[in-house]
């Protein structure tokens, strides 16, 4: 019998059941032990074509916020100083990215990282082109202090929407088992030509979820291959973060089909919008992270 089947452990229990039904026990031991893992596309729920239209939509939003042409992504070749701006807030420039946020498979392991009262903090893009620079070792953890580590406080779940290949294709890269060390990286440590810690790079194909803990120390590296590497970037947090955008102005209609996003989405205890009458129904649920991680 699964412990599961006792049903005494809610918060718990239904995700062992997601686990089981999407078959993403390797994942969450790979969360555990690297503070990473790349979920492959036939185990990611996506609609048909879906990641096809992801991409096309993170394409067509930047040419149209930022007035450029950018094309085929397998050959363009863009300005590079022009295809990282005004990436932020996407949820409603096409429901493809409210099916990204959403995504069944995105969400449990999200809730493994961070609890049933996990929220959905924002979405950016990542479209790099040939001749693209590399990031030095990061944290995402960012405003967390060092000693914090015993859980993770946000993660980022990125979508990747061409395939990395290798290391040309200009990927992310993982410092495996950085998540325990609780503290942003010091400046001898960022520098990927002289650091002392070994590091990976994402390799995964068009369609795949990479999801880390968000003290994880990852960097990029520089692309060389020709075309253009494309990711959404979606960023989850504990309740008691601050998130990245306010989404309480969110479309009725999309609230109405997506019933998961009105859960990752919704307010939080603070800040109280009376003071003197905070809504009790928000406080039970913020107060019982307290006692237990995964509520």
């Amino acid at each position: 019998m699964a412990l599961a089947d006792y049903e005494i452990y809610p918060d718990v229990d239904n995700l062992m059941t997601a686990f089981t039904k999407y078959d993403l026990f390797e994942h969450v031991v790979e969360l555990e032990a690297y503070g990473m893992t790349v979920v492959p596309p036939e185990k990611m729920q996506s609609s048909e074509g879906f990641i096809d239209r992801l991409r096309d939509a993170i394409i067509r939003t930047c040419e149209q916020r930022n007035q450029i042409e950018i094309g085929d992504p397998k050959t363009a070749s863009p300005a590079l100083d022009k295809t990282g701006r005004n990436s932020w807030d996407l949820l409603e420039e096409d429901e493809v990215f409210v099916e990204a946020a959403t995504n069944p498979v995105c969400l449990a392991l999200t809730r493994w990282l961070l609890g049933q009262s996990a929220k959905f903090s924002g979405q950016t893009w990542i479209i790099k082109g040939q001749g693209a620079g590399g990031l030095g070792l990061h944290s995402d953890s960012h405003g967390i202090p060092p000693g914090a580590g015993q859980i993770a406080h946000m993660c980022n779940a990125s979508w990747v929407c061409t395939d990395y290949s290798s290391s040309a294709d200009g990927p992310t890269v993982f410092v495996p088992g950085s998540h325990k060390y609780g503290r942003a990286t010091l400046p001898h440590e960022s520098n990927m030509k002289s650091t002392p810690f070994k590091f990976v790079p994402l390799i995964a194909k068009a369609g795949s979820l990479a999801i880390w803990n968000g003290a994880t120390w990852h960097a990029s590296e520089k692309r060389t291959n020709p075309g253009l590497r494309v990711t959404l970037v979606q960023n989850y947090m504990r309740s008691y973060m601050r998130v990245q955008h306010n989404y309480e102005n969110t479309s009725p209609q999309l609230l109405e089909k997506y019933p998961e996003l009105g859960r990752i989405i919704g307010k939080s205890l603070y800040p109280y919008d009376d003071p003197q009458n905070p809504d009790a129904a928000r406080i039970g649920p913020f107060l019982r992270t307290g006692t237990d991680p995964f509520a």
